[in-house]
């Protein structure tokens, strides 16, 4: 029986001679490919003039826009958490010290906080330093460990959105469709198509002589894939590398709605990786291969292409055998019909609906409204745009507002509140829709200023330097009363009430209406600062779906990580995000960087492995006590956690609030979507030699317990050159602060800063 389906076949070390090339062609493939990945010029003018010899066709691969790393010095290396690692542009041989990137001016776009992954996020790398890249390299961290080989794909999660300028064939590539022109060779398989416009390069490339295969692999390619549907031969749906840009259970959806545009033009489908995986090493597939197999051809695909199973594999024939048996039984089932006779409207629902661009898998918690938001600017508007703007400078704390709007931390807000969201909230804790949300997120202006704006325009929001940081599309402007946002928020009007002091100095004008952000502010551990998107992605890559987060202000201590971690053994979680304040701080609080350093100690030496994130999350105190507590709950849903952490007193401020309020308010919101982990009062058990809590199942006499030490009195031991006692503190993170008061660093803040 003629078979329709349409092979394609991998060759290599497995399949490198005129008989294995014999015997393939007599099994009826229909063409053969190398991947230009993994092979030299000489390999592919040696494959290409064995097709031609045998009469198989031949289609040239390309490298294509693709992000790899270089080689290596052996044949693999292992990488731990926190290793750091210098990148660099030019090619090198990789080691434990230092890797490459290709193509090398991928370097000079990275920017801190970026994170790399890299060979299906095998090792994933935050980059920590890009003051080096004029040397030709930056530099990164650890932040999940792993073994790669040599010249492993990467994908970079970018700390704010941007496109990576890669050009849609690179110099090998273009010295392989030389080749494929003189032999005379027809096809050509185009790597990481990302636009039409890359299509209409390629055509201007082979002289219009080969019919293009645009290989779909990236998300840049899903949201144009009608026009590269449209301008492209063949379609190749690349299922492997896609799955590094989008949720791998998103894969076969995407694939049926693939196929399903493309039947609209008559363009032909291949699929790759995964068919048959089990071949590379056994002569049979499972039965879920075999099944795999047999769907893919019921989709209306032209053909399947194999790659490890006959380059490398241990029995190449065999698979093709296997694989003509499952494509002619599923032919004949057919029987002719075509696919969409046998589809239901559920295709072309998929079609309709954002599905295809959704990056966020459903398998973590959804963000706070359904919907993660971003309004970061992937590709900032003209210099003179911004130049002729009317300005807004903004303070430091109104910068991390702006940010965390634009970054999706405050979702489902798009933007500074409009006055009826602005009253909902004073009034019922929720947006004039109903969302759960506490604190009022405001622009405030002078009169004089908001005089000088009109609503409907585009204002300017900028930096001390005056640099655009972001843009205002202003929808309101109102006045507010002072006296009654103190009472509903803060339930006192006394003046030494910190938060009573920040709104009587604010401005008497609140400005309303969507932002976007075009930059983030200027912060010296920006590497540390991961965005929603991307702790979203690495929760994804770890496998996660329950995150326990932890709010803290302090380098760790024993109570702290016995919260931590019984909270995540009680609430069975796969997972901790210990994520500190690091924005406007108190005298006495400990500056950002001794926090970052503890915590690294922790994930080194005490944590369970590959259990623990650490990132910072940039704001400050609103000091709204245990409305502050649902907001800080609120915020780590939409970085990815399901559960939080809430001590007695969480955000408490002086004696105005009962320290039990930070519990009780959460008894109002059973539609909060987050679980709330309450913890009472924590003591160290002399007698147990572990810690326990006052309402805990084991009590003991008050001469049993040790009770926390306050953070005045930690800090005058420090200070003294003392470390707090051992079940207080671990020696080495006391080291660690100890070390560096002897060194006459700044370990605490003397004053109020940001």
């Amino acid at each position: 029986m003629k078979k329709n389906t349409k092979i394609i076949v991998t060759l290599g070390p497995a399949t490198k001679t005129e008989q294995d090339l014999r015997r393939i062609k007599d099994r009826g493939v229909d063409f053969v490919r190398v991947n230009m990945s993994h092979s030299s010029l000489d390999d592919l003018a040696y494959f290409i003039n064995l097709s031609k010899k045998v009469g198989i066709p031949f289609i040239i691969d390309t490298e294509g826009s693709q992000i790899r790393t270089g080689y290596l010095e052996g044949e693999s290396l292992h990488y731990n958490e926190n290793d750091v690692v210098k990148i660099y542009a030019k090619e090198i041989p990789g080691n434990k010290k230092k890797l490459c990137l290709r193509p090398g001016h991928v370097i000079d776009q990275l920017e801190v906080g970026d994170l790399i992954h890299i060979d299906f996020d095998t090792l994933i790398l935050r980059v920590t330093d890009v003051s080096t890249a004029s040397k030709g390299y930056v530099i990164g961290k650890a932040i999940t460990g792993g073994r790669i080989g040599s010249n492993k794909a990467v994908v970079i999660d970018p700390v704010f959105e941007k496109k990576f300028q890669l050009p849609p064939l690179s110099p090998k590539d273009y010295q392989s469709i030389e080749l494929g022109l003189k032999a005379g060779i027809e096809h050509i398989a185009v790597s990481f198509v990302r636009s039409g416009a890359a299509i209409d390069e390629v055509r201007e490339a082979t002289q219009h002589k080969m019919k293009i295969i645009s290989k779909v692999e990236c998300v840049d390619a899903l949201e144009r894939i009608n026009e590269i549907i449209q301008k492209s031969d063949f379609i190749l749906i690349d299922r492997g590398d896609l799955s590094k840009e989008i949720p791998i259970e998103k894969i076969p959806f995407t694939q049926k709605v693939i196929i399903y545009k493309a039947r609209r033009y008559n363009t032909g489908v291949f699929v790759a990786t995964n068919l048959l995986e089990r071949m590379v090493e056994e002569k049979n597939p499972t039965r879920a291969e075999a099944h795999v197999v047999v769907n893919t051809i019921l989709d209306g695909v032209w053909g399947p292409r194999w790659a490890a199973k006959t380059a490398i594999g241990k029995h190449p024939m065999e698979c093709i055998n296997v694989l003509n048996k499952l494509i002619q039984h599923a032919e004949l089932i057919v029987n002719g019909s075509r696919p969409d006779s046998l589809e239901n409207g559920f295709i072309k629902g998929l079609e309709s609906s954002p599905y295809l661009l959704e990056t966020v898998s459903s398998s973590l918690i959804p963000a706070h409204g359904g919907k993660l938001i971003n309004r970061v600017v992937a590709k900032p508007p003209d210099q003179s745009f911004l130049d002729a703007l009317p300005k807004i400078k903004l303070d430091s704390n109104k910068q991390m507002d702006l940010e965390q709007i634009g970054v999706g931390t405050y979702s489902p807000l798009e933007g500074f509140m409009g006055h009826e969201d602005f009253l909902s909230v004073l009034t019922s804790m929720r947006l004039a829709n109903g969302i759960v949300w506490p604190i009022p997120i405001v622009l405030d202006v002078s009169e004089k200023k908001a005089r000088k704006l009109s609503i409907g325009e585009v204002v300017g929001l900028t930096n001390e330097e005056g640099e655009v940081m972001g843009l205002l599309h202003l929808s309101e402007k109102y006045r507010f009363d002072k006296a009654d946002m103190v009472m509903k928020l803060y339930g006192t009007d006394c003046q030494d009430h910190p938060g009573v002091r920040m709104v009587y100095e604010m401005q008497p004008v609140l400005l309303g209406g969507k932002i976007d952000l075009i930059k983030g502010r200027k912060s010296e551990i920006r590497a540390y600062e991961l965005t929603p998107k991307q702790l979203r992605r690495l929760f994804e890559d770890r496998g996660w779906t329950k995150v326990l987060g932890f709010h803290t202000r302090n380098v760790p201590h024993r109570g702290h990580e016995f919260m931590q971690l019984k909270a995540m053994e009680d609430e069975n979680c796969d997972g901790l995000l210990v994520q500190p304040v690091v924005g406007k701080k108190k005298p006495g609080d400990f500056k950002p960087e001794f926090i970052i350093k503890s915590y690294e100690k922790m994930i080194k030496d005490f944590y369970p492995k590959e259990k623990v994130v650490f990132a910072a999350f940039s704001t400050f105190s609103r000091y709204a006590g245990p409305r502050e507590a649902v907001f800080t709950a609120l915020c780590r849903k939409n970085f990815g956690c399901s559960h939080f952490v809430v001590g007695r007193d969480h955000t408490g401020v002086g004696n105005y609030y009962n320290p039990y309020a930070s519990h009780q308010i959460f008894d109002q919101f059973p539609d909060l979507g987050i679980k709330i982990v309450k913890f009472d009062e924590v003591y160290f058990s002399k007698k147990l030699n572990t810690y326990i809590q006052k309402n805990g199942k084991s009590l003991y006499e008050d001469s049993d317990k040790l009770h926390l030490i306050s953070g005045s009195q930690a800090r005058g031991m420090f200070l003294r050159g003392e470390g707090p006692p051992d079940w207080f503190m671990r020696p080495e993170i006391s080291k660690i602060i100890l070390a560096a008061v002897k060194n006459g660093e700044q370990v605490f803040e003397t004053q109020e800063s940001a």
